[in-house]
C-alpha cells in the first residue's frame, strides 16, 4: 500500500487529473491523502469535489481555510467574494449530499507515520492537543453549523491559553491549522505576511522553524503556503506548489518521499 500527499487543488480538476495519471497510484491499495482548499478559485470546484466523493474510499482530506468559507456561504453566514469560484458547487442538486459529507471532514489525520493538517501544528501543542482541539471544534461545527459559522471568523486569541472561553479556544485552533504561516518570537499568530521565505520581516519565522517542547515523531504534511511551494521542512513537508495561480500541482509520496508534479492545466483557469 502506498500513500500520496496532494496538495492544494483549489478546483483544478484537469489538474488533479493529469496528476493522478502520473503517479503510481493503485486504487484497489492505495490511499491519497488532501491537504484541505479541494475546492474555490480554479474553475471546476464543482467536478473536482464530486470525484472526490466518488472515490472517497481511497481518500483522506482534511479542511482547509476555502472548504471553510464554501460551507460558510452554504449556511448564510459569508457571501461570494470576487475571487470565489464556487457559483456552479453552491447552485449543484447534489449539493446537500455534497455538503454533508465536506462536514465530516476532520481538520486533523493521522496515521503511525504521518499527520495530515491544512496548515500546521503549533510549537505550543503535543499532537493529541492539537487532535483534542480539533475534533472538538469539528464536532461543533457539525452540531450547530450556523452558530459555528457565524462566530468563526477573527484573527484573535492570537496566542494560547488554557484559561481561554471555549469560543476563543475554537478560533484558535481553526486559525493554527488552516491558516497559519508565521509566528512572532513570544509564538503569537500573524497574519500580516504571505510571501516567500527569503523576504520575511526579522520579527517572524514559519512555524515550522520553531523548536517544540513536544515530541515530534511523525511527519507534518501541510498546505496552505502557496509563496513558498514545495518545501521540506525539520517537521515534514508544506506541499501547495501553487497549482491555482499558475504553477504546478504536487503529490509527494509518503513512502519514499518521492515527488511527482504537473504543470496547471489551463482549462482550471481559463
Amino acid at each position: 500500500m502506498a500513500t500520496y500527499a496532494i496538495g492544494d487543488i483549489q478546483g483544478c480538476y484537469y489538474s488533479l487529473q493529469d496528476l493522478l495519471s502520473k503517479i503510481p497510484f493503485d486504487s484497489n491499495s492505495d490511499e491519497l491523502w488532501f491537504v484541505g482548499d479541494v475546492v474555490n478559485r480554479g474553475n471546476f470546484s464543482l467536478e473536482t469535489l464530486l470525484w472526490c466523493y466518488e472515490n472517497q474510499k481511497n481518500i483522506k482530506i482534511v479542511l482547509g481555510n476555502h472548504d471553510l468559507h464554501f460551507l460558510a456561504i452554504f449556511f448564510k453566514q459569508r457571501y461570494l467574494n470576487k475571487t470565489d469560484s464556487l457559483k456552479s458547487l453552491l447552485t449543484s442538486q447534489k449539493i446537500n449530499q455534497l455538503v454533508d459529507w465536506v462536514l465530516t471532514w476532520p481538520l486533523i489525520f493521522s496515521n503511525e507515520k504521518a499527520i495530515l493538517v491544512h496548515a500546521g501544528i503549533h510549537p505550543c501543542w503535543s499532537f493529541d492537543t492539537a487532535d483534542k482541539y480539533a475534533n472538538n471544534v469539528c464536532m461543533f461545527m457539525q452540531s450547530d453549523p450556523q452558530k459555528f459559522f457565524k462566530n468563526m471568523y477573527g484573527d484573535a486569541p492570537y496566542s494560547w491559553n488554557e484559561d481561554m472561553n471555549m469560543e476563543d479556544k475554537m478560533r484558535f485552533t481553526i486559525n493554527v491549522l488552516t491558516r497559519m504561516r508565521c509566528l512572532n518570537k513570544d509564538l503569537a499568530l500573524d497574519f500580516t505576511y504571505n510571501g516567500g521565505l527569503n523576504n520575511l520581516p526579522p520579527n517572524l519565522k514559519p512555524w515550522f522553524s520553531y523548536e517544540s517542547n513536544f515530541k515530534r515523531d511523525k511527519k507534518i504534511i501541510s498546505g496552505h503556503w502557496s509563496a513558498i511551494e514545495l518545501y521540506h521542512h525539520h517537521y515534514g513537508a508544506s506541499i501547495d506548489s501553487a497549482c491555482v495561480w499558475g504553477k504546478r500541482l504536487t503529490a509527494l509520496s509518503l513512502e519514499d518521499n518521492n515527488t511527482y508534479s504537473v504543470d496547471i492545466n489551463k482549462k482550471d483557469l481559463s
